[in-house]
């Protein structure tokens, strides 16, 4: 029976194989298709990066867009229409690594995927995870990637202003909903255990603001601010295991919340590829 298996298997997929061989473009089609337009993108999103380090905190949540599309952004990893990149300042360093940001929002790293693929042929390094090595990128994740950078017209600069990390949990006996996010210095709250207890924390909090830019004529369009903190309470599972992780995630998870209600506020009509 496993040898009949195995033999109905390998049937089925090798006409699979074969069309990927016939039909599919390998990375260096890819990257020769692409590289001229990205690498012109590209040189035109690292002259933004002293203008993006200079300008004053955003004291307004204005953007104007004139004369142009409107900005598209990909939140989840859409790319129908989308012309439109968020990176963080420290992204624009060296565009082939992801700078070194904890809670990293999702929706950024587009430019260093691409710079990365045209320079190494992988993901690009990340800073903030040192031990894990950069995989090869695949000759479709490339053509995707480069797709999004050759479509460019507009990036999204994060400026983080003031960042504190979630505290480790602790042990306490303050464990009413009332009490959550009020007592130990306005620790939350991550979970009670059945003996009464419960995890406590100090939240984390991110203030950054976010400056807008047209890539192609490198103006300033304008930009807005954003807050983004730990909820009061965390759920965590009924072992109590990883609560750290799960308090982590959180924040994370409320960092995204709060920069797409920002960017969809200050950007009344922005489609987004969801």
């Amino acid at each position: 029976m496993p040898l009949r298996t195995a033999r109905f298997f390998l049937f089925l997929l090798a006409p699979a194989f074969a069309a990927g061989c016939i039909f599919g473009k390998d990375l260096k089609e890819v990257l020769a298709e692409h590289r001229a337009p990205v690498e012109a993108k590209l040189a035109n999103v690292k002259a933004l990066k002293e203008q993006a380090r200079a300008l004053p905190a955003v004291s307004s949540d204005v953007v104007h867009i004139a004369g142009g599309p409107a900005p598209v952004v990909s939140w989840s990893g859409g790319t129908v229409g989308v012309n439109a990149a968020i990176v963080y300042l420290e992204d624009l360093d060296n565009l082939t690594e992801l700078g070194n940001v904890p809670h990293r929002v999702s929706a950024t790293g587009t430019i260093n995927r691409c710079a990365s693929a045209l320079a190494t042929h992988r993901e690009p390094y990340d800073a903030a995870h040192p031990q894990s090595a950069p995989p090869t990128m695949s000759s479709y994740r490339a053509d995707e990637v480069l797709d999004l950078c050759q479509a460019l017209r507009y990036l999204l600069v994060i400026r983080s202003l003031a960042f504190v990390e979630p505290s480790a949990p602790r042990t306490s006996t303050a464990c009413s909903l009332y009490d959550a996010g009020v007592g130990d210095g306005g620790a939350g709250d991550a979970g009670a255990s059945d003996a009464g207890t419960c995890h406590r924390f100090d939240g984390g909090y991110l203030k950054a603001d976010v400056l807008v830019f047209d890539v192609e004529s490198g103006s300033h369009l304008g930009g807005f601010g954003f807050v983004a903190e730990n909820s009061a309470m965390v759920d965590v599972t009924d072992d109590g295991a990883n609560v750290k992780g799960e308090i982590a995630g959180n924040f994370h998870r409320n960092i995204e919340e709060a920069l797409k209600a920002a960017a969809r506020k200050a950007l009344p009509g922005l489609p987004t590829e969801d």
